[in-house]
């Protein structure tokens, strides 16, 4: 079960093997890299301290720490973006390529309307 959501967590890639595609992808965006990868580690650091012994196996990393699942954990990733000076385009990329809102209720009805900031 998802820490933030309480729903079943059905695709476990765990928040710091998501931080790490995360990394890789800003390495093209130099000026959101440093801002946005400080409030993921400081989000990281706050559930690495709620991680338990039991929970879900990523399926990346083997490790048991799926605690939040990737739609709660890319929400969070999205909302930090949009408080940056991203622009429009990194946006909708970031929802190309990090789109876990499976039921499009969430924050991917931005994608179907392409960001506008």
């Amino acid at each position: 079960m998802c820490d933030v959501c309480s729903e079943a967590i059905t695709n476990p890639i765990c928040p710091f093997c998501l931080t790490t595609e995360i990394e890789a992808w800003l390495t093209l965006y130099p000026h959101l890299r440093k801002d946005l990868l400080k409030k993921i580690h400081e989000y990281l650091n706050n559930i690495s301290n709620i991680i338990t012994t039991y929970g879900t196996t990523c399926i990346k990393c083997n490790e048991k720490r799926a605690h939040v699942c990737t739609y709660c954990f890319t929400d969070f990733v999205y909302r930090e973006l949009m408080k940056l000076p991203s622009g429009k385009f990194v946006m909708n990329e970031f929802l190309e390529f990090f789109d876990f809102d499976f039921d499009h209720t969430g924050y991917s009805e931005n994608k179907n309307e392409e960001v506008s900031l």
